[in-house]
C-alpha cells in the first residue's frame, strides 16, 4: 500500500531514467496491477492466469520522480516517523498503544477540505 513511497527512492529496483525536464525518475507499479499479475503467473495455466487476472487493479505503470532533498528510503521512514510523531502530540500520546487508543480516524469532505484552506487568492 505504500509502495510509491519507496518507489521514488535511489534504493528501489529499476531503471533511473529522465523525463523531458531532465528530473531523474523510476518507473513503479501496483504488486495488484495487470503487468505484475501478468508475470507472477506467466508459468500457471491458462485457467489460472485467467482466474487471478479477474483480481487485477491499480495503475500498470507510473512515474516516480526522485526528490533530490530526500532521495532514500531512510529519508522515507523519517518523514513517515515524523508524521506519526506529530500524530501523536495532538492526542496527547507517549507510545503507540497510547495513540492507537486516543486517535481518532475522520472522513474530510472536499468542502471541508475547501474551507480549510486560504481564499481570495
Amino acid at each position: 500500500m505504500i509502495g510509491s513511497w519507496f518507489a521514488g527512492t535511489s534504493e528501489s529496483p529499476g531503471d533511473l531514467l529522465l523525463d523531458e525536464q531532465g528530473r531523474a525518475y523510476k518507473e513503479s507499479y501496483g504488486m495488484a496491477s495487470a503487468r505484475a499479475v501478468a508475470a507472477r503467473s506467466a508459468g500457471d495455466s491458462a485457467f489460472e492466469r485467467a482466474r487471478k487476472g479477474l483480481f487485477e487493479e491499480g495503475i500498470s505503470s507510473s512515474r516516480q520522480l526522485l526528490d533530490p532533498q530526500r532521495p532514500g528510503v531512510e529519508d522515507v521512514l523519517d518523514g513517515i516517523c515524523a508524521g506519526v510523531r506529530s500524530a501523536a502530540t495532538y492526542v496527547g500520546a507517549r507510545t503507540l498503544p497510547e495513540l492507537a487508543d486516543r486517535a481518532t480516524v475522520g472522513i474530510q469532505t472536499m468542502a471541508g477540505f475547501t474551507e480549510g484552506t486560504p481564499h481570495g487568492l
